[in-house]
């Protein structure tokens, strides 16, 4: 797959993602309403979260659909994406941490990674 198709399926993923269409879906609430700190998000601020979080979820996006592919170290996850190395560590240890990812070997002294499948709810799951 080319970086390019890479680069297209994450973005895809992104905008289907749940984190994403909850920020979207709640827009109003967040900008018109007070929080609990009784302030209200200016849509400026408003803008800034949701293109921060998408900027994230596109690069978690990129590197999980590299280790679909095939078990992947930072270094090659890097060279694949152009993502920084410490950026790819943080987003190795949140995928990591949400079971979206599992090491499975090492090349030289470099853990290896690759993205767990996600089953598909059964009719009773989703009834």
């Amino acid at each position: 797959m080319t970086s390019r198709n890479v680069k297209i399926r994450a973005a895809l993923k992104t905008l289907e993602g749940e984190r994403i269409r909850w920020l979207l879906g709640k827009k109003e609430t967040l900008t018109t309403g007070e929080n609990v700190f009784g302030e209200t998000i200016t849509d400026a601020r408003y803008s800034f979260i949701l293109q921060k979080a998408a900027a994230v979820e596109l690069e978690r996006n990129m590197l999980l659909l590299q280790m679909e592919q095939q078990p992947r170290t930072v270094h090659e996850l890097h060279d694949a994406t152009g993502i920084s190395k410490p950026e790819i560590v943080q987003h190795i240890i949140a995928l990591k941490r949400w079971r979206m990812i599992e090491q499975v070997g090492t090349t030289g002294q470099s853990p290896q990674y690759k993205a767990v499948p996600r089953s598909q709810p059964s009719n009773e799951e989703v009834s």
